[in-house]
């Protein structure tokens, strides 16, 4: 069941029961036995030819660095500027974690079994990895929704709403606990066996009443996309009409204002919104083929094309959702472009110019009578300007999407 294994033919006499087509890590890629796959001129080892292993590397690997120092990236500046500090930005801290989770425990394993045959990675990991990839996309996607929530309130209720930390925070742990509740059954079906017919270790789910498995992925997609995705839908909604509207207290000023407020709402609403459910929506369309409609199917053509190809790029889409975030924040947020660049440029200086240091410390002998100076660095010249009063230098906190 879980929405990151490979999809399996079961037997060589086609009896392929397409309920657990994708409940195998390691089963062959034509549909077929793994006796006819190790005789296949892949090798013994690969599912694919090296064409297709190259680009499913290539794909999965730049979807886990951009999820990994994407989301790093976030919550590194969230952190480092006390201005930040702000409910919703913990929020989406809470969902760059989630999303590291999702490329640590989801992106690698994934890769593998579109690459090798066999399960090679014992039997407590066949457990412990699909409890772990299930509990960071529950828990991702019911943040994104929590966020949708959150600046609904924030914008259509601007002068009565203010989330306090301790309700904020209540609502982080609620995510993780659903999240690790809802997960259970993944640790619970899946184990390591031995493939008949084979001397191949596989991982897969085995579930004895296959009606409770159905129910469960019924309640998966409930929980972790229909629910997020109709609250998100809905709040975004409202905020894009209410932001259009007139009558919304404290967001136009001018003209000007108001149509560049327009755009950049819309714009912003309607990326989320589709990213979201396009990331998402081919996975669970599939699942639920495999589910409910897949037994009337004897096509060993479209069982290869399934497993090949449609699967790993509906997972890939999926997966990919994780780094697709830290890209909206970048676009649509000037202040997070500019710490970015303010912590790009602090590293190089740091690296490069060995004696900046020295060179503050010989201009402010300089300007030992001021009381207050600040300090330029341009071009590698360091320059310091006195003043006689301190700048007021209180920042206003401000979220990402802001």
């Amino acid at each position: 069941m879980s929405f990151f294994y490979n999809a399996s033919g079961k037997n060589n006499e086609f009896e392929i029961n397409m309920v657990n087509i994708e409940s195998s890590y390691a089963q062959d890629s034509s549909g077929l036995s793994i006796n006819d796959t190790q005789n296949s001129s892949y090798g013994s080892e690969f599912k694919h030819p090296p064409g297709v292993l190259a680009i499913y590397i290539i794909a999965y690997s730049t979807a886990f660095l951009f999820a990994l120092f994407g989301n790093l990236v976030v919550i590194v500046v969230v952190l480092k500027y006390k201005w930040m500090h702000t409910v919703t930005n913990f929020f989406i801290v809470n969902l760059a974690i989630a999303d590291i989770l999702v490329a640590i425990f989801c992106v690698p394993i994934t890769l593998l079994t579109h690459i090798f045959i066999e399960w090679r990675y014992g039997a407590v990991m066949c457990k412990v990895t699909p409890y772990l990839q299930a509990v960071s996309v529950c828990a991702s996607v019911n943040t994104l929704a929590a966020i949708a929530v959150d600046r609904y309130l924030a914008i259509c209720y601007t002068f009565n709403y203010k989330m306090k930390w301790k309700t904020s925070k209540c609502i982080m742990f609620a995510i993780w606990i659903f999240s690790l509740i809802i997960s259970i059954p993944m640790a619970l079906f899946y184990q390591r066996y031995v493939q008949s017919g084979s001397l191949l270790y596989v991982c897969g789910e085995n579930w004895e009443n296959k009606f409770l498995e159905k129910i469960y992925f019924v309640g998966i997609c409930i929980c972790c996309y229909a629910v997020p995705l109709v609250l998100i839908i809905i709040c975004y909604s409202l905020i894009g009409f209410r932001v259009w509207n007139r009558n919304a207290p404290g967001v136009y000023k001018s003209n000007g204002v108001i149509h560049k407020s327009k755009v950049k709402a819309v714009k912003m609403l309607t990326v989320v919104v589709v990213l979201f459910l396009f990331s998402w929506l081919p996975l669970y369309i599939i699942k639920f083929l495999i589910y409910f409609q897949m037994d009337e199917y004897d096509n060993l053509d479209f069982v290869r094309l399934l497993n090949n190809y449609i699967v790993p790029i509906a997972q890939w889409l999926g997966l990919s959702n994780s780094g697709i975030n830290p890209i909206i924040y970048c676009l649509f947020s000037r202040k997070i472009r500019i710490r970015i660049k303010m912590m790009v440029k602090c590293c190089r200086y740091r690296f490069y110019d060995d004696n900046a240091a020295h060179e503050i410390n010989k201009q402010t002998k300089r300007f030992s009578s001021t009381r207050y100076f600040s300090v330029d660095y341009t071009n590698g010249q360091v320059v310091l300007r006195p003043h006689k009063h301190r700048k007021s230098g209180s920042k206003k906190q401000t979220n990402i999407y802001d």
